[in-house]
């Protein structure tokens, strides 16, 4: 550990503290955190992956992608060709409705209308948020294509992703409340895989400790996979015991664990008995 991580944990520590006498709040304790973690992340890190990623086919018509659009809780959608490891470019929402105020345009596949497309940012997984925030600012970029080392898609990384890193979850008009975790009468939890280690951490009171330096996780869903040493299929019952808790996989999607029941071991034994 050099200096700086030494000065950042002393820091952190100060702060923690100051949360818990009352003199900071816990979101400012929270956002100071973040900004101290924000300049180690990479795109990787904060993209939304591949298989979540909403984009449009070239060959789709402009009238049914309008429709699409509409519903959507997007502003920019990736244009692709064949496949999503070919993307053309970005098209906003507000030029497909200004192309489809024209009858004569809405019968035209999207690529026919190229002009419309605005170029695509192409960044490596490896690149880190706090250097990618300034290109995107300097260049007025809102989406960038994250590329893995094949070449291949991996994912995209929003102006939004990266300011949520620092000020947490945004939420706008279009964007439905999720909760990540709700307690139930029995005293148990039914937590989203995606929940992040650190809330967890401060409702059930443990520390997620990474044994093996290697494995780097910041959700519950990276946690167990690296417990289990595997992805659980989807139709597989599964669970982790840890630190005085049973976690119970419940529901798995695209190869993420989606929800996890989390039950105090003493409450599972009372149940037994």
């Amino acid at each position: 550990m050099d200096q700086r991580d030494t000065i950042r944990k002393e820091v952190l520590e100060n702060l923690k503290e100051g949360e818990k006498d009352g003199s900071i709040q816990e979101m400012e304790y929270r956002m100071i955190r973040n900004v101290f973690s924000f300049r180690d992340k990479d795109a990787k890190e904060v993209m939304t992956h591949r298989k979540n990623i909403v984009a449009l086919n070239c060959n789709d018509i402009l009238e049914e992608v309008a429709a699409f659009a509409s519903r959507a809780k997007y502003s920019r959608f990736p244009v692709y060709e064949e496949e999503i490891d070919n993307i053309l470019g970005i098209i906003h929402i507000r030029d497909i409705m200004k192309l489809y105020l024209n009858p004569e345009m809405r019968g035209k596949k999207l690529g026919e209308i190229r002009d419309a497309f605005m170029p695509v940012c192409f960044i490596p997984e490896t690149r880190k948020i706090s250097r990618l925030f300034m290109q995107m600012k300097a260049k007025q970029i809102h989406l960038c294509v994250v590329i893995d080392e094949y070449g291949q898609t991996a994912g995209l990384v929003a102006m939004e992703d990266i300011i949520e890193e620092i000020m947490g979850n945004i939420r706008d008009e279009y964007d439905e409340e999720e909760e990540m975790i709700r307690k139930n009468e029995d005293g148990s939890y039914e937590v989203n895989g995606l929940c992040g280690l650190t809330e967890l951490s401060d409702v059930l009171g443990i520390v997620f400790q990474d044994e093996d330096e290697d494995n780097e996780y910041e959700t519950l869903n990276g946690f167990l996979i690296v417990k289990l040493e595997r992805i659980p299929a989807e139709d597989e019952l599964c669970s982790v015991s840890y630190e005085g808790y049973l976690f119970e996989i419940k529901e798995v999607d695209n190869n993420i664990i989606q929800k996890v029941k989390i039950t105090k071991t003493e409450l599972v034994t009372e149940s037994k008995e």
